[in-house]
C-alpha cells in the first residue's frame, strides 16, 4: 500500500485528506461525464498489486504517467486528467486566475497524447465554485505559463493557464460527497 511519512509516523497514502480529495474529484468528472454519454475507464483503478504506483503506459526503453480517466463515445478515445482544487489562484504578475500543473507531469501527458493520438483533456473541480473546468491541453498550451519555484533545496516547474482558458461546466455533488478545502 502507498504511504506518507508525516512528521516521523507512516501514514497510508490512501487515507490522507489529499488523495481523498483528488479522488472525489475524479468521481465527480467521471459521474459528469458518465451523465453525456461518455464510458469511463478509471486509470486510477491500475497502480499495482498494492495500489501504491501511478498507472504508466510501458514502452521497450521508458514509460509515461497517464491520465486519471480513459474515457471513449461514438468511436472517439479521450484521457482526461483531473485536478481537484480549492480555488483558482489569482496571479499578480498575469492579472489573471489561473489554474497549474506540475509542468513534469504535463509534458508526460503531451507525450501520451502523441503515442495514443488520442487528446489529453485537463478537468479542473473547483470546490469553492463548485465548477468543473474542461480544455484540452493542445487548446491549453498556446496560454501556459512556466513558472521555476525553488523548494527544500530542488527546483519546481510549473505549467499554469488562465482560468478563462476553460470550459465551465456546473457539477452536482451527490448525496454523501464530503468535500475537504
Amino acid at each position: 500500500m502507498g504511504h506518507l511519512r508525516v512528521r516521523g509516523a507512516v501514514t497510508d497514502f490512501k487515507a490522507s485528506e489529499e488523495y481523498q480529495r483528488g479522488h472525489t474529484g475524479e468521481r465527480i468528472v467521471a459521474a459528469f461525464l458518465q451523465r453525456r454519454g461518455w464510458y469511463v475507464i478509471p486509470s486510477y483503478n491500475f497502480s499495482g498489486e498494492d495500489g501504491n504506483i501511478a498507472p504508466r503506459l510501458f514502452g521497450l526503453r521508458d514509460s509515461f504517467i497517464v491520465p486519471d480517466l480513459d474515457i471513449a463515445k461514438g468511436g472517439l478515445r479521450i484521457w482526461v486528467e483531473v485536478k481537484t482544487k480549492s480555488a483558482a489562484t489569482f496571479t499578480r504578475l498575469t492579472g489573471r486566475l489561473e489554474h497549474g500543473i506540475d509542468k513534469r507531469h504535463c509534458d508526460q501527458y503531451l507525450k501520451i497524447q502523441i503515442i495514443t493520438g488520442d487528446p489529453v483533456y485537463l478537468a479542473i473541480v473547483e470546490l469553492d465554485t463548485k465548477a468543473l473546468l474542461l480544455s484540452s491541453l493542445t487548446e491549453l498550451m498556446p496560454s501556459a505559463r512556466i513558472n521555476i519555484m525553488h523548494q527544500r533545496g530542488q527546483e519546481k516547474q510549473m505549467v499554469y493557464w488562465p482560468r478563462s482558458a476553460f470550459r465551465e461546466y456546473q457539477y452536482a455533488a451527490r448525496p454523501g460527497t464530503h468535500f475537504s478545502a
